[in-house]
């Protein structure tokens, strides 16, 4: 691909800076003219468009437009966070700072830096073999090449109708033949069967053509709907290219020194995915120098490079576009977004204390979150990822937060539709409804007998194999009830119940949707809830089906949000109070040993969730053996180490060697009497209980009346 031309990229910013600030000025003109007439406004619209329109500025340069944005999204702000309306003055204030803004933006249009109504016969382009249009007509030729192309799929129904049309003729042919050799036969029979001889083969002939010219059709408009797909590609580079120069220049704002290294630039994407994901990119970039800048001082006392590194990563497979934003500071605040949760009555206490990282991860995209004590030009509102959350929602994809695998630094990873008008998605039947769900968030579709859904810590769970093929424990949610329709009972059909099983991209977490049927798995013509206005959790866009009739394209975020807020199990965890980590913050590792997959995966998935390591053995030799190999927690062994148990969880029904015979067995060896144990039984029998405790057990807990949070308790107590 040929370089990108400096003054080229340079127009091409601020022709898409003329058209997008003029967007946001009349959004936001709009709903203080609905505020002042007394209806009701959007505040936080009005904000994430004062918001954009300050990252669009610093991205072309335009620093004093910047800073009259920021001074409006202050204000805004203010309002929010005070829980009050738009009063009349604040109204006018408002509506004289967009005033400014426009005035000076045309002073910066008026120097010749770009005109704002360059269009096809703005400048030059023949020359360089281009011509400018807009992107909503490339739109418009994708969908009205793809209902073409539905048209042409039709005439294979068509085709089936005149061969039985023929059929028919050729068996009214051979029954009036042998007619033809009787002496009674009318004159007129035989003319008859002559006209039915050619229509059958008019007919053949009229099939052949029809089946031809669909064939050359389909073809014409498959190539047409790719050169017209590729129309709206453009390289990454004209968006993104020219923050690398504003990361240094925020850094040297902020007194830090920054060392943007960007990759991948060169890879094409639907232009308006690119241009949705401006901001938060824009954003992230920011979040990256103000929360993972460190002065050079302290850098250099950590043996580190002067300047903090900070990486923009695009790489597309399939279908999806990946976007990571990566530093190498000093990585999350774990503790800081932990008494910020608890402030914000997102976490109890006692749960914030037991959260897992990537529970704590997902939390820093609920708006108005933020660790910063101070406001800024950069951050502190704690609205900056909730924009990054919903642009990617808005897309059909969705953003994590993870910290990098070496320790140090953060990573947030946006994934998207690489083609937003084309996705590749499931349809799924609910309740006689069809719905669409993007084919990435798709873990596994499976067909499981009723009996393996089991209600366990008052939650329908089944064990699936998770996205890297090991044993998952994963939340039954009906999808019809999820969606309002209704239908809060397991679809069952002949003894089974088919499960659509995805992983949330902010957590690595599977949940089994339960539905009716599966349709269809292939790439349909899509529009995004950002394109089409919807502002929906549940719905993250439409796809067209072969019918022509839409489909609501689902968002697995959003479903996950649903089901935790109507009581799913995890979201509900960690009220009890256990101690996942030692005095010496360590954390504490527990061996699991259960020959059930179903109960040792959710007594798993429940310890991890809320911080523990967790080993687990399939039965108490098993168990034995790994005790033997790994020994108990001593005091010199610390968190990365191979070695040391400070807790069993063990079942008493198992093979080779039950639960009590594992206990008897530990009670006895010098080497790990002191491990405290808790045994669980599906048997509730007194002598059991006594014989355990007699033996030496912690804790005694029965499967039929199991409660996670009885369990957390006891091992709080314990450890």
């Amino acid at each position: 691909m040929p370089p990108v031309n400096p003054a080229d990229l340079r127009q091409e910013l601020l022709d898409a800076f003329a058209i997008e600030y003029r967007d946001h000025l009349t959004v936001v003109r709009a709903a203080l003219s609905a505020a002042r007439r007394g209806e009701r406004a959007d505040l936080k619209d009005i904000f994430r468009r004062l918001h954009s329109l300050k990252g669009a500025a610093r991205a072309v340069d335009l620093p004093e437009v910047e800073s009259r944005a920021h001074e409006l999204e202050a204000q805004m702000a203010s309002v929010i966070e005070a829980g009050r309306g738009l009063s009349r003055d604040r109204i006018a204030a408002l509506e004289n700072g967009l005033d400014e803004v426009e005035t000076v933006i045309e002073l910066a249009f008026g120097d010749g830096e770009a005109e704002p109504d360059a269009g096809a016969g703005g400048r030059d382009e023949t020359v360089h073999g281009y011509l400018r249009i807009e992107a909503g007509q490339v739109t418009d030729l994708i969908v009205a090449a793809t209902q073409l192309a539905q048209a042409v799929e039709r005439q294979d129904g068509l085709q089936h109708r005149l061969a039985g049309i023929e059929a028919l003729v050729r068996r009214a042919r051979r029954a009036i033949e042998p007619m033809l050799g009787r002496a009674d036969a009318p004159p007129q029979l035989l003319e008859v069967v002559s006209e039915l001889a050619q229509a059958t083969r008019q007919s053949a002939l009229m099939r052949h053509d029809l089946r031809d010219s669909a064939w050359a059709l389909d073809e014409a408009l498959r190539r047409v709907r790719e050169d017209v797909e590729r129309m709206s590609l453009v390289p990454a580079e004209t968006i993104f290219g020219p923050m690398a120069r504003m990361v240094r220049e925020i850094a040297r704002d902020e007194g830090v020194e920054a060392e943007p290294d960007f990759q991948g630039l060169g890879l094409q994407a639907d232009r308006r995915v690119l241009q949705t994901l401006k901001d938060p990119v824009l954003q992230l970039l920011r979040n990256a120098v103000s929360h993972g800048s460190e002065t050079v001082a302290k850098r250099r006392a950590r043996g580190l490079r002067a300047a903090t590194r900070i990486t923009l990563a695009l790489q597309s497979g399939g279908d999806t576009l990946t976007v990571r934003v990566t530093d190498d500071g000093p990585g999350p605040d774990l503790a800081a977004i932990r008494a910020r949760a608890v402030d914000l009555g997102l976490l109890t206490e006692a749960s914030a204390r037991n959260a897992g990282a990537d529970q704590l991860l997902a939390l820093v995209f609920e708006p108005g979150f933020s660790t910063r004590a101070d406001v800024g030009q950069l951050s502190g509102r704690g609205m900056g990822l909730s924009i990054v959350a919903e642009a990617a929602r808005g897309l059909g994809g969705a953003a994590r937060m993870m910290p990098v695998a070496t320790g140090r630094g953060t990573t947030v990873e946006i994934t998207v539709p690489l083609l937003l008008v084309r996705q590749y998605a499931i349809l799924l039947d609910v309740a006689e409804v069809t719905v669409a769900m993007p084919a990435a968030a798709l873990v596994r579709l499976l067909r499981v007998p009723v009996g393996r859904i089991e209600p366990l810590a008052g939650q329908m769970c089944v064990a699936v194999d998770g996205p890297g093929g090991s044993p998952q424990l994963a939340p039954v949610a009906v999808l019809g009830d999820l969606l309002g329709m209704g239908r809060a009972s397991l679809p069952i059909h002949d003894g089974h119940v088919k499960l659509a099983v995805i992983q949330s991209g902010a957590m690595n977490q599977c949940l089994a949707l339960a539905v009716d049927q599966f349709q269809d798995a292939r790439r349909f013509l899509s529009h995004s809830a950002d394109l089409l206005g919807l502002d929906t959790e549940l719905v993250a866009g439409l796809v067209m089906v072969t019918s022509g009739l839409p489909a609501a394209l689902l968002s697995p975020d959003g479903l996950f949000a649903r089901w935790g807020r109507r009581g799913g199990w995890l979201d509900a965890a960690g009220t009890a109070e256990t101690a996942p980590v030692d005095v010496v913050g360590r954390v504490r590792t527990i061996l699991v040993a259960d020959d059930s997959i179903t109960s040792r995966t959710l007594e798993k998935s429940i310890l991890e969730a809320h911080g523990y390591r967790v080993v687990v053995a399939v039965d108490g030799m098993d168990a034995l053996e790994v005790l033997r190999r790994m020994g108990s927690r001593s005091a010199d062994q610390d968190e990365a180490g191979a070695g040391g148990i400070d807790l069993v969880l063990a079942d008493v029904e198992m093979p080779r060697m039950d639960g009590l015979t594992l206990l008897q067995i530990m009670k006895g060896d010098a080497a790990l009497k002191d491990i405290p144990v808790i045994i669980m039984t599906s048997r509730n029998a007194a002598d059991d209980i006594r014989r355990g405790l007699d033996l030496g057990a912690g804790a005694y807990i029965a499967k039929q009346s199991f409660d996670q949070q009885d369990l957390l308790g006891a091992i709080g107590r314990l450890l």
